[in-house]
């Protein structure tokens, strides 16, 4: 396991959530067209909020030359790269914060997108690395998860060149790889190995460590070719937009039994498991790709209920709703006796599903965003996403995005509080989760 540090600015400043109870909280900010991001701590005992700059110039040299190399391989045009992206476009998006794990101790794990070292932040020494955890130069997955018990950091890997391949061709397997890293003994051990997918972006355990989740995002398109019938109803323009989502997969590994399960969903994207019965977990698809350096939605997404039994995922449940597009987060709580599960929907609603009868309690929306159409698909997002998390005794929820803070009351079914986080300039924009700090674990 190697590091290196990283330049780090800080700054602090005063905040307030006029009284509602929260955990404390990171949020994620980049700065476009600059190599650097913006790590803001939120402390709501304290009332102040830390902002950490991280420089990461020229971090993309890690990575570059094996991308580079698998090219030349491959005969793949230099200038080509994944989703339509230029090679300025795909550094940023791969070197993009998304989300967050903690290590305990105020060190986190920020997801990267999809890149080749993990970046972790030391919130009492105010300090940045780039850590390599010593799996051959491989990808790594964006979230992971880490057993406080024994310190071992779980996570997955693929080779550079196969995503270099998926450049050509999107549906190929990929060989994947999932370790366990001893933080303190550095020493890393291989758990499986398999075909699955790149762009890898959540692993977990289950709570009793039976099964391992491995979810793969995905984002690939692919150009839609029109019946006949249709032909003469969809306009040239239109045509030379339409495009069609390529499904990826969620993987479900019985460590037990090495029993394997391969899931579709149209992009798989996070996994929560219920509070109360420990055998249920909650799956999104968000149902969106990447086009260029833009998301683009392609339908609704879905929440799906599994219970996770000794015959591997049986489906319990499922949600979805004409409105609800671009998952970004989903959590899952209590309120009132009931186990909610909140969804954020793009670009301006919070879904409350009832998680025992995976049916739509309420919507809570924000000021109106942009208007949704997905009938020439895809629709190019002109909005950032945003995160959310849920107060400490499941009243209210808090949203966070480009520059904002809002909280809604639940039972009143609204936002009506709004603080600005100082800071954000026309070049910044939230990039991915909320993490809400509890003592132990980070979400």
């Amino acid at each position: 396991m190697k590091h290196s540090n990283l330049i780090v600015s800080e700054s602090k400043q005063p905040f307030s959530l006029n009284g509602f109870h929260f955990p404390d909280f990171i949020c994620p900010a980049i700065h476009k067209g600059e190599a650097a991001q913006t790590h803001y701590f939120f402390s709501t005992s304290k009332k102040t909020v830390i902002s950490l700059w991280v420089n990461l110039k020229d971090a993309e040299n890690n990575c570059k030359s094996d991308m580079a190399k698998a090219q030349g391989k491959h005969s793949i045009d230099c200038n080509k790269f994944s989703y339509e992206q230029t090679e300025n476009q795909w550094w940023q998006y791969c070197l993009a914060p998304h989300s967050y794990l903690s290590l305990g101790n105020n060190q986190i794990q920020v997801g990267l997108n999809l890149f080749n070292r993990f970046l972790h932040i030391d919130f009492n020494s105010r300090s940045a690395q780039l850590v390599d955890p010593g799996a051959g130069n491989e990808m790594l997955s964006t979230t992971n998860w880490f057993d406080h018990k024994t310190g071992e950091l779980w996570f997955a890997s693929w080779p550079v060149e196969e995503t270099a391949r998926r450049i050509i061709e999107p549906r190929e397997n990929t060989r994947v790889t999932i370790w366990k890293l001893s933080i303190q003994q550095k020493t890393i051990r291989q758990v499986w190995q398999g075909d699955f997918g790149d762009a890898l972006h959540q692993l977990l355990l289950s709570p009793d460590r039976r099964f391992v989740i491995l979810t793969e995002l995905g984002l690939y398109s692919e150009k839609a070719v029109p019946a006949e019938s249709q032909d003469q109803k969809i306009s040239v323009e239109k045509q030379k937009m339409k495009k069609k989502l390529i499904p990826s997969k969620i993987l479900l590994l019985n460590l037990k039994t090495g029993e394997e399960w391969r899931l579709p969903a149209l992009t798989a994207g996070h996994v929560e498991f219920d509070p109360e019965d420990r055998e249920i977990c909650y799956l999104s698809g968000h149902n969106i790709g990447l086009i260029g350096p833009k998301v683009g939605i392609f339908g609704s997404g879905t929440i799906k209920k599994f219970r996770l039994n000794n015959t591997g995922p049986e489906l319990v449940g499922e949600f979805s709703h004409p409105l609800f597009y671009r998952i970004t987060t989903h959590i899952v709580f209590r309120h009132r006796g009931k186990t909610m599960i909140g969804v954020s929907g793009y670009p301006d609603k919070v879904f409350l599903i009832d998680a025992a009868t995976m049916k739509l309690d309420r919507i809570i929306e924000m000021e109106p965003g942009e208007k949704v159409h997905t009938s020439s698909a895809p629709h190019i997002c002109q909005q950032d996403s945003y995160g959310i998390a849920a107060s400490e005794d499941g009243e209210a929820l808090l949203a966070a995005g480009s520059g904002f803070l809002k909280v809604a009351l639940i039972e009143e079914g609204r936002f009506f509080f709004k603080s600005n986080i100082d800071g954000y300039g026309s070049d910044s924009c939230f990039s991915g989760h909320l993490c809400s700090i509890f003592p132990e674990s980070c979400k």
